[in-house]
C-alpha cells in the first residue's frame, strides 16, 4: 500500500501526534533495534503525542527526548516506539541515518527534530 505525497504526514500525525488515533495508546515506550530489527533494549523513557509535529511526508520530534543511556556493544540501527514499556508492540520505527555505536554509559538523546518517523 502506498501513501500519496499529500497524504504522508496526515496519516503519520493520525499515529503519532497531538491529532493521533484514539486506536494507538497515548503514551508510548522507547526502543532501540540493531541492523536486523530486534530489540537491543528498550530506553525506559515514555514519549507522548504532544512531544511531536508535523514534518515532511511524517513527523519529528518538537523537543528534546532523553532516550537512556547506551549499553555494552550496542550498534543502533533503528528506533522504535513501541505501545508498552516492556516492549509489547511496535507502533512504528525509523531507521537512522547511519548506525549508532555508543560507548556503555553514553547518553542518547534527539535533539528537537532530529527523530523523524516518515512515511515512504
Amino acid at each position: 500500500m502506498g501513501i500519496g505525497a499529500t497524504y504522508r504526514s496526515k496519516a503519520a500525525q493520525a499515529v503519532l501526534g497531538p491529532a493521533h488515533s484514539s486506536l494507538i495508546p497515548s503514551v508510548l515506550w522507547i526502543g532501540l533495534l540493531d541492523g536486523t530489527g530486534t530489540l537491543i533494549a528498550m530506553s525506559g523513557t515514555s514519549v507522548t503525542h504532544d512531544q511531536f509535529q508535523a514534518a515532511t511526508d511524517g513527523v519529528e520530534n518538537a523537543v528534546t527526548i532523553d532516550g537512556g543511556a547506551a549499553g555494552v556493544g550496542w550498534e543502533i540501527h533503528q528506533v522504535a516506539l513501541y505501545d508498552a514499556a516492556t516492549g509489547g508492540a511496535i507502533v512504528l520505527s525509523a531507521d537512522l541515518p547511519a548506525p549508532a555505536a555508543p560507548l556503555e554509559g553514553d547518553p542518547l538523546a534527539f535533539a528537537a527534530g532530529g527523530l523523524t518517523f516518515t512515511v515512504a
